[in-house]
Formats: structure tokens, sequence, C-alpha cells
């Protein structure tokens, strides 16, 4: 009797067009996956509780069923499109761009890129952003990652980042677009979408087939460490799945993601106004509350039903007592924004995932011993930024510079 090999696993995925439509066997997406992906029928049991003359019990019956899964993958640029826009319960928005331009100029020593008239606001650019240059006259100028730490309608002013070399100072004249590469996406504050989800799960080796049907979006995780890939998951619930299946559901699957896998080596951290060189460990949790409910004639639910967005972590840090860190914010109850950038590569114009909270609370600060150096650790709790200039005003916002 052949036993199934991981190796052999195929898992696919496919948005539905709504509730009970199962998607289209010709529409679905293989995904790349980690061993501890999981999936499969769950099911809810009840038992009897009659005192009996036999002084025994019957077997308890199977009560309220539901699909269940668990995709676990390393993070990957362009690999999580839909599975994210349904996490955060929007669309990835249009690119953000100045069009070319003769009115734009650089200045090197004050790290500014200006303009005479219009708006980068207008335009969509927004502090945290990563944007890129074209059409200047010094070719030094152009292609290069600028990290934006303030924006107003007539300037931008970017960090002073090690890849920055050669920067000179133009004024305005040259043809010049600036573009923030790639598609942001945010938690929105009205249209919120419910997307469902068919998942295929294949072993191909012992002819088993799993569909699960209705799939919703409960939980995103993310997590960041040094010397290791940066790791996401995506938790959901479906209100059935179908264990028995002897072929894919899918007839048709386009290919999985390609796209650079992200590492903690190659990132940035900043908190509260200033770049970290400490933090060990980050991580990001999104929970919508999501859960089945059971009815009278069916052991079915009819939907899967979601409560408002929480997004909490954790973060460990080596412990250096600034003034801008973890404890100082924990104490005074500070509210603060928190971006972080990851990299597929050390060059000044890699490609790049920005997780931007833009209002995050520091919940507990605890110090304990990493070895020979102190570690300070502690829970963040990310809400909705009321309001600000040049901030999306969000609980949490992903720019993928290679989403199309």
């Amino acid at each position: 009797m052949p036993i199934a090999e991981i190796a052999t696993r195929k898992v696919s995925i496919a948005k539905q067009s709504g509730l009970g439509s199962l998607a289209s066997a010709s529409a679905g997406i293989a995904l790349n996956f980690r061993p501890s992906t999981t999936m499969g029928l769950a099911k809810e049991a009840f038992s009897s509780d009659s005192i009996r003359t036999d002084q025994q019990r019957a077997n308890p019956r199977h009560g309220l069923r539901r699909g269940a899964a668990s995709i676990d993958q390393e993070l990957q640029m362009a690999g999580h499109k839909e599975l994210m826009a349904a996490a955060l319960r929007g669309s990835w928005g249009s690119s953000i761009t100045t069009g070319a331009l003769t009115t734009i100029g650089i200045n090197s020593s004050t790290r500014t890129i200006s303009r005479a008239s219009g708006s980068f606001v207008t335009d969509g650019f927004c502090v945290g952003d990563i944007v890129r240059a074209s059409g200047f006259a010094a070719t030094a100028n152009n292609g290069k990652n600028y990290r934006l730490a303030t924006v107003s309608a007539l300037s931008m002013t970017y960090h002073a980042d090690t890849w920055l070399t050669g920067i000179t100072t133009e004024s305005a004249g040259a043809s010049v677009t600036i573009t923030a590469p790639g598609k942001k996406l945010q938690a929105p504050s009205s249209s919120h979408t419910k997307d469902y989800f068919t998942i295929d799960d294949w072993h191909s080796d012992v002819t088993s087939q799993t569909t699960i049907k209705d799939a919703v979006v409960n939980t995103m995780a993310i997590d960041i460490a040094p010397g290791a890939h940066a790791q996401i998951s995506f938790g959901l619930i479906g209100t059935d799945a179908t264990p028995t299946g002897t072929a894919q559901y899918f007839t048709t699957i386009a290919a999985a993601p390609t796209g650079a896998l992200l590492a903690g080596p190659n990132g940035l951290l900043r908190y509260n106004g200033a770049d970290s060189a400490v933090v060990q460990q980050l991580q990001i949790n999104l929970d919508s509350g999501a859960d089945v409910r059971a009815v009278i004639g069916s052991n079915k639910s009819p939907d899967v039903f979601r409560e408002s967005i929480t997004i909490t972590g954790s973060l460990q840090a080596l412990f250096d007592n600034a003034s801008t860190g973890p404890l100082a914010t924990f104490d005074a109850e500070t509210e603060a924004a928190l971006y972080v950038y990851l990299f597929a590569d050390s060059t000044a114009s890699s490609e790049f995932v920005i997780i931007k909270l833009p209002s995050v609370k520091i919940m507990g600060a605890d110090k304990s011993a990493d070895g020979p150096a102190m570690q300070l650790s502690g829970d963040i709790s990310a809400g909705k930024l009321a309001s600000g200039t040049a901030l999306e005003t969000t609980s949490i916002v992903i720019v993928d510079s290679q989403m199309s």
C-alpha cells in the first residue's frame, strides 16, 4: 500500500465568484507551501449525557462541518496577491506616479526631491514609501530606491541610505518621472471585500484529493527573523470540505509564483521615527475572528462570518534603552509608526516588500537574557491611524514593488 509523500503533494487555489459557487476548474493557481501546511475537513461533535441503567454512554455524534486550511509559505515577491487582499478586505491600488514633468529637481545635500507645481500628496505618495526616478540628466539619480522620510505637496525628503551613493544635485528642466514601483494594498475604511476561495489539495501517489469550498481568509501571520526566510501563513475557514476525491479538482492550473524569496538579513525596520539596528524578531498577526455557525436542519453553516480586523504581534530586540525605542514608548503609551522593508537583494534598485503599521502601541516590555546580551521583548497592537498628512489612515499597508 503506497504512503503519501510530501514531495508529490500539490496545493492549488482560485477565487470564487461568490458564496456557494466553486471556482472554475480552469482557474487554479499552484501554491508554493511549507511542510507545515495543513488542510482538510473538520467536524464538531456532541455527546449524550443521559444516565443509563447500564452505566455506559453511546458514541458521540458528528455535528457541524467546516473546511480548515493553514497555508504556510515563505514570503515571496508578488507571491500572495489574492490571499493578502482577502485578509485586508481590500484591493491592490493603482500605480502611483507623477507622470513626466520638467518641473522636478533633486538636492543631494538636503536629500530633497522637489517640484514647482502640482502635489506629491495628491499623486498618492506617502511617508515610508519607496520611489524611483527616471529622466534625470545625471544617470546616478535614476533607478535607485529612495525611501521617503517626509512628503508634502511640493517636496519629498528621503533617508540617507547607504545604497544612495553618487546622487547629485540637479535643477528642474529634464523630463523627470517619479514612480512608486508596484502597487499598494491597505485595509480600507469602506467598500470592504469578502472573498471566497476553492482549495484543491491533491496527493497523486495515493490518488487522494480534498476540496475546500467557500474558504475565507481568517488569519494572516508574518514572521521575520535574522538568518531565515521571512514566513507568511494564511488561515482559512470554509463552509465545507470533501476529503474523498480521487482526482484534482482544477483541470487547468497556472504555475506557482517565481518571485524572489525575502529574508531578514536583507531588510530594514523603522520604528517611531528611527531606523533600528537591534530588532531580532518581529511577528505580525492579523485576525478576522471568522467562524461558521450551526443551523437546524443542516450540518453545514450558511456562510463564514467575520468580526473586525484585529492586528497584534510581538517583537524581540537587543536592549539598548533608546529614547525612541520600545521601552520608552511602552512607558509613555505612545502610538508610533512601524515600517518593515524587505529587499530581494542588496542592490540600489532591489525589488522590495514594505509592511506598514501606521499606528502601533507597545503593550508590554520585558527584559531577559539572550546569552551574554540583554533582550527586550514586547507585544504590539496596531490600530487605525485617525489622521495624518501624507500618511495612510488605516491599520496596515502592504507594498509589493513587483505587483502588476
